[in-house]
C-alpha cells in the first residue's frame, strides 16, 4: 500500500519502456555521415591522465533553515512516487508533483485526518501547521530576487458567488502561509462561456505567461477551486547553435523510430553514469537550475532507472556529476499533459469539500533554453452533487527522463519523460 491510498482504485504499476545510450558512430542513427560529426571537427589532442574534477554542488538560492532544507528530501521523495504511481511507460508525459503537494497542503488544513495528510506529503511526523511553515517559506524563497528571474509561482481560490463559503480561519491561513489570492466569480454554463475565456483560464494563462490557456476543471455554479500554477523559463548558460541541428531518428520502439530535428554540442559540463543509467546537467543562466537528462543504459528501460530513483538516489547523482567533454546530441520537443486523481479524505464538519484534483502542464526545449509551467486545481462538487580530456558522447535518440531542479537544494520542480509518442490529452485515474 502506497502513501497514495487515498486514491480509489489506483492505476497497477505499468511496465516502461526506456532506452540505451547509442554511440554516435553506430548504424549512423545521429544523421551524420561517418566522420562529419559536428563535435569531431575539432583536434582532440592525446588524452592526458588527470582526476576527474567533480561538480561542485553551489550553495541553495532558497533561503531556509537546516530543518527546512532537510524536508526537501522526504519532498523530493514525493515527487518521484507520484510520478512513479502514475507513470505512462510509453507516451509524452510531464508533470510537477510539487504543485499537486502544495495543493493538497493547502486543502490539508481542513481534512479531518491531518495526520494522514501529511504522511500522503511525505511529512510524516510533521503537523499541518509545520507543513504551512515550510511552504510559505518555500514559497517566499522561491519568489525572491535570487530564485525568480526564471521561476514564478502563485496560488489562488476561485469561488462562484453562490457557492458555499469557507471559515475565517481556513482563508486566513492560505492568505498568510500559501500568499493565496481569493477571488469571488460569476460562473456561468458552458454554453454561455466556453473554455479559455473564463476567469479560470485568464488565470492560469496569466500565471503561466500563457503557455497553459485551460483550467483542468471548469467552475460551475456553486463550486470553487483552489489553484496552484508553477513557470519556469530558463535561457541555457551556453546555448546550442541552431546551424548544427538537423534531424535524425529518434526510437520510440524495436524496430520503430520518428525523425525529430536534434541539437547538437560538445560542451564540458556535469556527467554521470553508474551501472543503471547516465546523465548530464545542463545550467540555466546563471546557474540557480538546472535541466537533468537520466537517459538509460539498456533501451527502453526508463522503467528501471525510475523504480529506482528517490532523494537518496537523486542525490547520490548529483554528488556525482563530474566534468567531461560531452558530445551531446538531445531532440527538441514539446510536451502538454493532463493528470487528474480523486479524493478519498473526509473533510470537517460543515466544510464544502474538495472532490477532484487535475493538473495541466507543459514542456518546451530548444536552442535557446527550456520553458515548463503546471496549473494544479482542486474542485468542489457543484451543490447538487578541456580539450585534452576524453570525450563522452551523450545521444538522446530514445527514451529518457527529464527534470528541472534548483541546483543548490536539488529541489525537482518538474519531472517528465519523453518517448516520442504523444499521450493522451486527458489523463484520469478514479
Amino acid at each position: 500500500m502506497t502513501r497514495f491510498h487515498f486514491f480509489k482504485n489506483l492505476l497497477p504499476s505499468f511496465i516502461m519502456s526506456a532506452l540505451l545510450l547509442a554511440a554516435c558512430d553506430k548504424d549512423n542513427d545521429n544523421g551524420f555521415a561517418p566522420g562529419e560529426e559536428p563535435w569531431l571537427q575539432h583536434e582532440i589532442p592525446s588524452p592526458e591522465e588527470e582526476p576527474e574534477t567533480t561538480v561542485p554542488l553551489p550553495p541553495t538560492r532558497l533561503a531556509l533553515s537546516e530543518a527546512e532544507l532537510e524536508m526537501i528530501s522526504p519532498s523530493n521523495d514525493f515527487t518521484f512516487d507520484f510520478f512513479r504511481e502514475y507513470h505512462k511507460g510509453d507516451t509524452d508525459m510531464l508533470l510537477s508533483p510539487l504543485g499537486f503537494q502544495l495543493t493538497w497542503a493547502m486543502v490539508g488544513n481542513i481534512v479531518e485526518d491531518e495526520k494522514a495528510l501529511c504522511e500522503l506529503l511525505g511529512f510524516e511526523g510533521e503537523s499541518i501547521n509545520g507543513v504551512n511553515t515550510y511552504f510559505k517559506h518555500l514559497i517566499e524563497a522561491l519568489s525572491g530576487e535570487k530564485c525568480s528571474k526564471e521561476f514564478k509561482l502563485a496560488n489562488a481560490l476561485m469561488a462562484d458567488v453562490l457557492a458555499p463559503k469557507y471559515p475565517r480561519s481556513f482563508l486566513d491561513v492560505l492568505k498568510s502561509d500559501y500568499f493565496l489570492d481569493y477571488q469571488e466569480i460569476e460562473a456561468k454554463p458552458l454554453s454561455e462561456q466556453p473554455r479559455g475565456s473564463r476567469p479560470e483560464d485568464v488565470w492560469c494563462k496569466d500565471k503561466t505567461d500563457g503557455m497553459i490557456s485551460e483550467a483542468p476543471f471548469a467552475i460551475l455554479e456553486t463550486q470553487a477551486s483552489l489553484f496552484s500554477a508553477l513557470c519556469f523559463n530558463g535561457k541555457w548558460q551556453d546555448k546550442f547553435d541552431k546551424e548544427l541541428t538537423r534531424p535524425s531518428d529518434f526510437h520510440v520502439g524495436e524496430g520503430e523510430a520518428s525523425s525529430l530535428p536534434f541539437m547538437h554540442k560538445k560542451s564540458k559540463v556535469g556527467y554521470y553514469q553508474d551501472d543503471n543509467l547516465s546523465a548530464i546537467s545542463l545550467p540555466f543562466g546563471d546557474g540557480t537550475y538546472n535541466l537533468t537528462i537520466l537517459l538509460p543504459k539498456t533501451r527502453f528501460n526508463v522503467g528501471g532507472v525510475l523504480e529506482k530513483m528517490d532523494s537518496e538516489a537523486w542525490d547520490t547523482m548529483r554528488e556525482g556529476f563530474v566534468y567531461k567533454n560531452v558530445a551531446m546530441a538531445i531532440p527538441i520537443f514539446s510536451t502538454t499533459y493532463s493528470q487528474k486523481v480523486f479524493f478519498d479524505f473526509k473533510f470537517k464538519d460543515d466544510i464544502n469539500p474538495f472532490i477532484a484534483i487535475g493538473q495541466n502542464a507543459v514542456f518546451k526545449m530548444d536552442e535557446d533554453g527550456a520553458s515548463a509551467a503546471a496549473t494544479t486545481q482542486a474542485i468542489t462538487p457543484t451543490a447538487a452533487g578541456p580539450s585534452g580530456e576524453e570525450v563522452v558522447e551523450f545521444v538522446a535518440d530514445s527514451p529518457f527522463l527529464y527534470t528541472i531542479s534548483e541546483a543548490g537544494s536539488g529541489l525537482v520542480l518538474f519531472i517528465g519523460q519523453f518517448s516520442g509518442k504523444e499521450g493522451d490529452e486527458e489523463e484520469t485515474a478514479s
